[in-house]
């Protein structure tokens, strides 16, 4: 919590978000007494990204992380 203003204080907004390759499976129908298969295909790609604006002079920072499918080893 901010307490005193300083000028020499600088606040934050800041957010994230996650972008995959794949979709999360939430429900399905399947036919009664058979489960449901559903293939998978090893390690999926996805993005991070950070982001941050200073409330005052409106600048901006933006990080980004990126994951590719290693190759699985025999």
């Amino acid at each position: 919590m901010i307490t005193k203003d300083t000028e020499d204080a600088v606040l934050l907004y800041i957010d994230e978000t996650h972008i995959r390759s794949y979709h999360v499976l939430r429900s399905t129908w399947s036919e009664v007494g058979r489960q449901k298969q559903v293939p998978t295909f090893g390690h999926h790609a996805h993005v991070s990204r950070f982001g941050a604006v200073n409330i005052h002079d409106g600048e901006t920072v933006l990080h980004q992380t990126t994951a590719v499918p290693m190759p699985r080893r025999s």
